[in-house]
């Protein structure tokens, strides 16, 4: 029960017994470490240490104590020392040996501790020693009084003298004389009403040359009461020279950022800076001016505000990627002015990157593109004009052709209404045959009404109606109205469609113009054909969402060095052409997100054979 670990071994040094609180301790039990087992208890780096003890006490009979590691329970090994004592028979002899350890990790890590404390504040002394001699400042400490009981080898070296003409109050000596008087009077000032001193002045080199130095000490009182005062001097002569040309240079610096303003407010741009997150922090005074805000309700994030509540959105995600891509890219928005009327305006932006390629701020303007915009949509409309009339000039060429697909269902309706009458007729009369004759009539009337409602479809003058179509539809409802065109010229027309309806968003009528005007082209270009007219229109749906329409011929082909120009307004191949057709095509293509052009298909023997127009278009899933 005592607390402690006890034991006792016999006179030859085999540990024959350990209390409780040892055996608890290692965690082992007796059977385990009797006998020399006892050794395995030890760290292996103290087993040959303390083997050699006990003998050596065995062998001396003479007690000592001996220190070493024990492993614990847990596994860890901690310090402990290990006491012994002799049992003595009459002659003298050891009988038994009976002894204790005690657990000192505490107080080994104490030892530890404080030797290596000690260590480090030897060193911490000479390196505090070498800092202070080596700071390329003039340090320095001194007495109550203020005379000097410790300069640095920065201050000997900068006066070249010896540390006993500095000391007391020898660095007077060194000061110039114009600043003496008031450095005394400020430190003594210092000394007795302050527990610190600043202060600027001159001290002399061994070169003899005077430097300005920054003067900053502070009383502190150690544990034993004794006032010290701690300082360093600071040249400061490169920065008071630098003060001297700064002052110099600021009147012209102020003048600089006036021009610069006043430069920045009269440009007839309205300009603005943002910060690298996109929140505003300047504008010009022509856009204040212009929206009629306080700066103050636009700083930050409130400059959208100024947009049309239509453009606010868009604007601000537009913004956003822009931020996030650190790229700049024009955008067109409604700003209010100041009497409440909004307008058109583009705005640009650039990045100030630093070297890692990282946004500092964002400059930009804003230019007012009102009357662009409405000459823009004068153009649209002088487009759309022009369009309408070229439906008309193509409806009115194929009247024919149309009042010929007109007339066969209207003949086929007169033909199955004389039949239905017929079977009627008392003596003849069949009712299951009058019936399927009324069906043809109901079919052949709604085949009429369908190109009659396209004839109209194509001549009516409407503003776009941007919808989703199937382009397949457009196609074989294009073919139906010029299957009479077609087969007088004769010409032979192949399909190659998908399986599945090929959807796009857009207004049907302008992309039925773009169908029309193609096939029409390539019926006119095989006018003077000696071999095979044909046609083939193509209509697939790419990996990239993009319907693909391809409509080819097998005329003289389109030159090489007039593909693109065929695409040019008033440019025509044609004698009798104005150069519209195509033009209008591109335009119609590429307002509906897609784009077009011309190839030619050359044969083996390298004679061309006819011409290929291909476009494309955004399915409606791919424009969504």
């Amino acid at each position: 029960m005592i607390p402690a670990m006890a034991w006792s071994a016999t006179s030859d040094g085999m540990l024959d017994f350990a209390n409780q609180h040892f055996l608890e301790f290692i965690g082992a039990p007796l059977e385990d470490i009797s006998g020399v087992n006892f050794y395995k208890i030890f760290h292996p780096d103290d087993t040959a240490h303390l083997a050699s003890a006990w003998h050596e006490i065995m062998a001396s009979r003479r007690a000592r104590e001996v220190e070493g590691r024990i492993r614990r329970a847990d596994g860890q090994y901690r310090w402990c020392t290990l006491r012994q004592k002799a049992q003595l028979d009459h002659q003298g002899n050891v009988a038994k040996w009976y002894g204790v350890v005690l657990d000192i990790e505490d107080r080994k890590q104490a030892e530890n501790a404080l030797r290596e404390t000690k260590s480090a504040l030897a060193a911490s002394e000479a390196n505090l020693s070498l800092i202070i001699n080596s700071l390329p400042v003039l340090v320095w400490s001194a007495r109550p009084d203020g005379s000097a009981d410790f300069v640095n080898q920065s201050w000997l070296d900068y006066a070249g003298l010896s540390a006993d003409q500095i000391l007391d109050w020898g660095f007077l000596d060194l000061y110039h004389p114009d600043d003496i008087p008031g450095m005394v009077e400020i430190w003594k000032r210092d000394l007795e009403h302050s527990d610190h001193t600043v202060l600027k002045g001159r001290i002399r080199g061994k070169d003899g040359r005077y430097r300005w130095f920054y003067f900053a000490g502070r009383k502190l009182t150690d544990a034993n009461g004794v006032v010290r005062w701690f300082g360093v001097n600071i040249d400061i002569e490169d920065l008071q020279r630098a003060e001297n040309a700064l002052r110099g240079s600021e009147a012209a610096l102020r003048e600089s950022e006036r021009k610069l303003n006043l430069i920045i407010n009269t440009i007839p741009a309205m300009a603005w800076s943002c910060t690298a997150d996109g929140a505003l922090e300047y504008w010009n005074q022509n856009l204040i001016d212009f929206v009629g805000l306080p700066f103050e309700e636009i700083v930050g994030f409130g400059f959208y505000r100024m947009f049309h509540p239509d453009d606010v959105e868009l604007m601000r995600v537009s913004w956003e990627e822009i931020i996030k891509s650190k790229r700049g890219r024009p955008a067109d928005a409604r700003i209010r002015r100041a009497d409440g009327e909004y307008r058109w305006f583009n705005l640009r932006q650039n990045p100030l990157l630093d070297a890692d390629g990282n946004v500092v701020r964002w400059y930009g303007v804003v230019v007012d593109i009102e009357d662009r915009k409405r000459a823009e949509e004068s153009l649209r409309q002088s487009q759309s004009d022009l369009a309408h009339v070229t439906r008309m000039t193509a409806t009115g060429e194929l009247a024919v052709s149309i009042a010929h697909e007109v007339n066969q269902p209207l003949m086929a309706i007169v033909t199955n209404a004389s039949t239905c009458l017929r079977w009627l007729q008392p003596g003849h009369t069949d009712l299951e045959q009058a019936r399927l004759a009324a069906e043809r009539i109901i079919k052949d009337g709604h085949r009429a009404g369908d190109i009659i409602a396209s004839i109209r479809a194509m001549a009516q003058k409407r503003p776009a109606r941007i919808e989703q179509t199937d382009v397949q539809t457009a196609v074989r409802d294009v073919l139906d109205l010029l299957r009479g065109e077609v087969q007088r010229r004769g010409i032979d027309v192949h399909l190659e469609m998908s399986d599945v309806p090929l959807n796009v968003m857009g207004d049907r009528t302008q992309l039925q113009q773009v169908i029309l005007n193609l096939v029409i082209n390539s019926a006119e270009a095989m006018a003077t054909a000696t071999g095979e007219k044909r046609i083939d229109i193509r209509c697939v749906l790419d990996d990239k969402q993009v319907v693909n329409i391809d409509v080819s011929d097998t005329g003289p082909g389109v030159p090489a060095d007039q593909t693109d120009r065929v695409f040019e307004a008033f440019y025509s191949t044609k004698a009798e052409g104005i150069g519209m057709g195509l033009s209008i095509c591109r335009s119609i293509v590429e307002a509906h997100g897609g784009r077009i052009w011309a190839s030619s298909v050359d044969s083996q023997q390298g004679r061309q054979t006819g011409s290929v127009f291909h476009f494309t278009l955004p399915t409606a899933k791919g424009a969504g």
